[in-house]
């Protein structure tokens, strides 16, 4: 992940601050070509980046004369808004010989209170039609800087709860959620369970294996026939009365295991789209699932046909949680993974932390194609705070969860000191985060 300068040089403690409220900041130098003159005294302009600094009446850009101490500058100022500011350090008080430009970021209190962590809800392995092992997934998505996901084999949650179990006893800041994804018999709409108590799969398919063309356990197949008869008589164009009461047994279940019910991929192409647009938009506007798989991974074509139909929807007045999923089949060297994901602004890295944040759209969807930039897709002031996050404070984090992922793979693969080492790790990234916040 790219890292710009100024991290590898300065340190700015905390970095998040609530709106309108003083708080005491110290920039520290992170190598000898950056230190600060002992005994200097440096100005530092705080400039805040979305109001006008030009107001001849009231201009907003403070100015403090700092004297470093001990190699660092500590200043105090209430930061307003909800944007990020540039502390711009000068050497002398023309401000003609500017030093560095740092960022920070204020929020309003309902976001303050959350912290971000970097998730991805659609996961496959070779227990399905992925490439690899689920604890050898889980490890490389830590890796790669992930703070959470569920296992979500096709018409399986046996998967996800072997990787959970593969890390049993160990202890570390990574967390691992039961997951599926959920094929009810004959019904060409997939619906993910993140995080459900019990596997929907087992409630609805009959054996043990093929979930393709399987006929369904009798009691689903009733249950499904009786939902028919309790939905409207006219259904809009697209929305066929089985699929439909059949997704609903689907996401009553879900919910009734304490899981979140994700529509996924709608513009997936089998044979032909796997969902009908008129579908697709009877479920956005009406909210019958918890979340809409609005970037899915899959290919550019498919996502910017989600994007585009999500945002029509938003126009005409749906509320719509979005999630960025990879769908990835592989993780090593493959298409797909890290191409999706996201951004959740929990209260915790926990089931009920997760779910209650994405239905409040605490969340940003992102896509990040391969020698292309990041995209941002969520209500304005999260893709702004995630912009930010992913500039400032995600390289870092990254970097922290480089050697646990490794130190999962080894553990895995039987190395007896690799426990021990990860387990010493423990509590860095909640650290590295806490740090960010102005308490």
């Amino acid at each position: 992940m790219y890292m710009k300068n100024e991290l590898y040089f300065y340190q700015v403690t905390p970095r998040i601050f609530r709106h309108g409220i003083p708080a005491d900041v110290t920039i520290r130098s992170l190598s000898a070509h950056t230190a600060f003159e002992e005994g200097h005294t440096y100005t530092l302009g705080i400039y805040p980046l979305t109001q006008d600094i030009y107001s001849e009446t009231k201009p907003p850009i403070a100015f403090y004369p700092v004297t470093a101490q001990e190699g660092a500058l500590c200043f105090r100022h209430a930061f307003t808004g909800e944007q990020e500011h540039q502390i711009r350090i000068f050497k002398d008080e023309a401000h003609t010989e500017r030093v560095a430009v740092l960022s920070v970021y204020s929020l309003r209190e309902d976001l303050f209170e959350r912290r971000p962590y970097l998730g991805d809800f659609h996961v496959h392995t070779y227990l399905s039609d992925g490439q690899e092992s689920p604890e050898f997934v889980a490890a490389m998505y830590r890796q790669c800087g992930y703070d959470f996901i569920p296992i979500t084999d096709h018409g399986k949650m046996q998967p996800s709860l072997r990787a959970i179990q593969s890390y049993q006893g160990v202890e570390m800041d990574f967390k691992l959620y039961p997951g599926e994804e959920v094929h009810s018999p004959g019904n060409p709409i997939h619906i993910l369970n993140f995080a459900g108590d019990f596997s929907v799969n087992e409630r609805c398919l009959a054996g043990d294996g093929e979930i393709w063309g399987n006929p369904g356990r009798p009691e689903w197949n009733q249950r499904v026939r009786e939902r028919m008869e309790t939905l409207p008589k006219s259904l809009p164009e697209g929305v066929d009365p089985f699929i439909h009461a059949s997704c609903l047994e689907v996401i009553d279940l879900i919910r009734e295991a304490n899981g979140m019910s994700v529509f996924c991929h709608p513009f997936w192409q089998a044979d032909v789209h796997n969902v009908p647009d008129g579908f697709t938009e009877f479920y956005l506007k009406n909210g019958f699932a918890d979340a809409f798989e609005l970037i899915g991974g899959q290919s550019n074509h498919e996502n910017m046909l989600q994007i585009a139909f999500y945002q029509q929807m938003l126009a005409e007045g749906a509320s719509i949680p979005v999630l960025g999923n990879s769908d990835s089949h592989g993780t090593i060297n493959k298409d797909w993974f890290q191409e999706a994901k996201t951004i959740v602004f929990a209260k915790s890295n926990s089931r009920e932390g997760i779910i209650e944040a994405v239905k409040g759209q605490y969340t940003a969807a992102m896509d990040e194609y391969r020698g292309q930039h990041p995209h941002f897709h969520a209500p304005f002031r999260m893709v702004r705070y995630a912009l930010f996050l992913w500039e400032n404070y995600f390289p870092l984090h990254h970097e922290l969860c480089y050697e646990e992922g490794r130190l999962m793979r080894a553990y895995i693969n039987g190395d007896p000191s690799a426990k021990t080492r990860l387990e010493a790790l423990k509590g860095q990234t909640i650290r590295l985060m806490e740090e960010q916040f102005a308490l």
